[in-house]
């Protein structure tokens, strides 16, 4: 039989923290989303489709860890740091397309592939069986090595887990039903993943406007004190309603200047800079080591000084 050219992964629905004897519990590992066609040759596909082989030549020869012919594994591409997954290390490589940007890439953040699931064996789906089967047999086909291991599922206690995994400051834990088929290209409840989130309190320091956007407001850039320095975190585009951005711009009138506030702003177009006067809170899931937040997402103002916005504070 011959393997699809293209499957479409299964993605999980957003959830906080529980404890199932239905489900089996990982972690999420904070890399890229990947498809591994294993034949006689490895073929590795994005989650949109794309076929992104030449990108991570370390992995070239997941089809010769395999012990049957014409597999298909779902599982993530991982960068680590420290032993741990790195979502920086990893958009090095994301986004790196050149012959010697990739030779290059690959000796300063070497990836792995982490495989968690069996869609595909000797060329006939499995992805109607229970997890639980597909996972028996994935450990029964990968001989796992240096770029490529297995995902190692904790029954029942998503909690526990969870509460580790938060400690460690990794992004965060899926819960996925023992019993569930592989749904294709499906957003389904049989998957849960609950994301580590943090909050901290940010200095306003301007907003974005976007001519071919939002012409009002597009996104508020924050910052940090650090002696009495304010320091750049990035932007924050999303969590403002129409009322909150009509409030915000009222606020905002009194507070306009020519130059930013920061100690090294970014190069930013259609950018207002503001006194740094108003406080607001921000969700995120972690901070880059160039300073940006990961998925940040406005809260709300905090009535509170400026000066009490600090990076020793941040979490």
């Amino acid at each position: 039989m011959v393997l699809p050219l293209k499957i479409a992964p299964m993605l999980a629905i957003s959830a906080p923290p529980f404890d199932s004897p239905a489900y089996h519990f990982e972690l999420k590992w904070d890399g890229i989303r990947c498809l591994a066609f294993l034949t006689t040759t490895t073929r590795l596909q994005s989650r949109s489709g794309r076929v992104i082989s030449f990108q991570y030549p370390e992995l070239d020869n997941l089809h010769q860890q395999i012990k049957a012919n014409e597999v298909v594994l779902d599982g993530e591409i991982i960068a680590l740091d420290d032993g741990k997954p790195s979502f920086f290390r990893m958009q090095s490589r994301m986004h790196t397309t050149s012959a010697a940007g990739i030779r290059e890439a690959r000796r300063v953040s070497p990836v792995l592939y982490v495989a968690f699931d069996l869609l595909y064996l000797k060329g006939e789906s499995v992805m109607n069986q229970p997890l639980a089967t597909r996972q028996e047999l994935l450990h029964t086909v990968v001989d796992p090595g240096p770029h490529f291991m297995i995902s190692t599922p904790i029954p029942q206690s998503g909690t526990a887990l969870f509460q580790r995994v938060a400690s460690l400051g990794l992004e965060g834990v899926v819960g996925k039903d023992k019993h569930s088929p592989y749904l294709p290209g499906k957003r389904s409840a049989y998957w849960k993943k609950a994301r580590v989130v943090k909050n901290n309190d940010f200095v306003v320091c301007g907003y974005t406007t976007n001519p071919q956007g939002r012409t009002d407001l597009s996104a508020i850039l924050v910052g940090l004190y650090a002696g009495k320095e304010l320091k750049s975190y990035g932007l924050v585009g999303t969590g403002f309603s129409q009322s909150e951005i009509n409030h915000l711009l009222t606020l905002f009138t009194g507070l306009q200047r020519t130059d930013p506030p920061l100690a090294h702003p970014p190069t930013l177009t259609s950018v207002h800079w503001l006194e740094p006067r108003l406080v607001c809170e921000v969700e995120y899931f972690a901070v880059t080591p160039d300073h940006q937040l990961r998925h940040p997402r406005y809260k709300g103002l905090r009535n509170r000084r400026p000066s009490e916005c600090r990076v020793e504070n941040l979490s």
